[in-house]
């Protein structure tokens, strides 16, 4: 469940992740743990095209496009 990324906004340990996958398919899970390049902890991803490590608690697949989950 813990994959690298390159991030594009901001988003927070605890918002809802939107797992967007090639087939058309969502996953909505939650953002367990970010680390950065370094593996220091941190609470939140704010620098834009900042590369993260974070855990989700589900495997990706290739080509899966992640996105925070607005609150309806």
């Amino acid at each position: 469940g813990r994959v690298c990324i390159e991030q594009r906004n901001k988003f927070l340990i605890g918002d809802q992740i939107e797992i967007m996958k090639p087939d058309g398919s969502n996953v909505t899970t939650t953002v367990l743990g970010i680390e950065n390049e370094d593996g220091e902890a941190m609470e939140s991803a704010p620098h834009p095209k900042q590369k993260l490590w974070i855990d989700l608690g589900v495997e990706l697949d290739r080509f899966d496009i992640l996105r925070r989950k607005e609150m309806e």
